[in-house]
């Protein structure tokens, strides 16, 4: 069955015997991915449908505080929104956040939103699920409506690797450190940057490596530390593999940081056109070169890099 998505509470059709779970499930990671897959287990075992309550924006970006660094998201609403449809889910509903909102009590989300709007028979959350003004709700304030309304609330323990819990935070820190598999891992994807293709100063075309310079199309999502990676590029559905550049380019004494992929065995103008960018494996470090040959020769030795990575995930010879 389809995946029904719902933007905005106007939208959604009351069904009785669903089962909800609620949250920012910003990079839908795998601490997530238990919620979800309880939320699938309680449905199947209530003979209900999956729904997924999430928001956009990102709360923490309504609710920043003056002089606090904006929040780096790890998933648009529609990256969101894909995977949770790759996982089967019955219906999303993308609620839009805004300071009005964020005034809603805890006891009124639940009993209007939740319970008679969405039509909730049961509620899946983690271990510190918090919502409605304040942050004020908890697993306390489900379960004494819970009694009074007639609907279960099952809690769930935190995901853990070793003595590390999982969560959105642990996720950023280690992109922003460039460690992409350990990242890669606790997402249980690859990182993904929905990019447009924009000019640039055509430099990599004179020393045989032409890229495609790059601009996320959305300004909230966190951008990986600087170094080369090994990608694989969607455009209008088709895959290619690349090697990808973030920084400032020092060998050619840049200092703005720019984004820009060399697509491999590609030859076409896609300027002005979207790509999907999914972030495979880190190579190395950005450097600066004495001379143009020896980057060339770097470059070369990144391309047949990302070649064999690019390979063993995408499968070929």
């Amino acid at each position: 069955m389809p995946t029904v998505e719902c933007f905005g509470i106007e939208q959604v059709k009351r069904e009785a015997r669903s089962v909800v779970t609620v949250g920012s499930f910003d990079g839908l990671h795998r601490g997530h991915r238990l919620i979800l897959a309880a939320l699938q287990e309680e449905a199947r075992a209530r003979a209900g449908s999956t729904t997924v309550v999430t928001f956009e924006p990102h709360p923490q970006l309504v609710l920043k505080k003056s002089g606090q660094p904006p929040l780096q998201i790890l998933t648009s609403a529609e990256e969101k929104v894909a995977l949770l449809r790759e996982i089967g889910i019955d219906r999303v509903v993308v609620i839009p956040f805004t300071l009005e909102f964020s005034q809603t009590p805890s006891a009124t989300f639940v009993r209007d939103i939740l319970y008679h709007k969405i039509g909730m028979q049961a509620i899946v959350i983690g271990h510190d699920h918090g919502f409605g003004k304040n942050r004020e709700g908890d697993v306390a304030t489900l379960t004494a409506l819970g009694r009074e309304l007639g609907f279960a609330v099952r809690e769930l323990p935190p995901y853990q690797t070793g003595d590390t819990v999982v969560s959105s935070t642990q996720i950023r820190q280690a992109l922003l450190r460039g460690e992409m598999a350990q990242a890669n891992d606790w997402l249980a994807s690859s990182y993904q940057l929905a990019c447009k293709v924009v000019a640039g100063e055509g430099r990599g075309k004179h020393i045989g490596f032409p890229t495609a310079n790059l601009q996320p199309l959305n300004p909230d999502k966190l951008i990986p530390a600087n170094g080369v990676y090994a990608v694989v590029a969607e455009l209008s559905g088709e895959k290619f593999g690349g090697m990808m550049n973030i920084g400032v380019r020092p060998t050619f004494a840049g200092t703005a940081r720019t984004l820009e992929v060399h697509l491999l065995d590609f030859d076409r103008n896609i300027y002005g056109q979207r790509l999907d960018l999914h972030f495979i494996a880190r190579l190395r470090d950005e450097k600066k070169f004495d001379a143009i040959p020896d980057l060339i020769a770097q470059l070369r030795a990144d391309r047949e890099a990302s070649l064999r990575v690019v390979q063993a995930e995408l499968g070929g010879p």
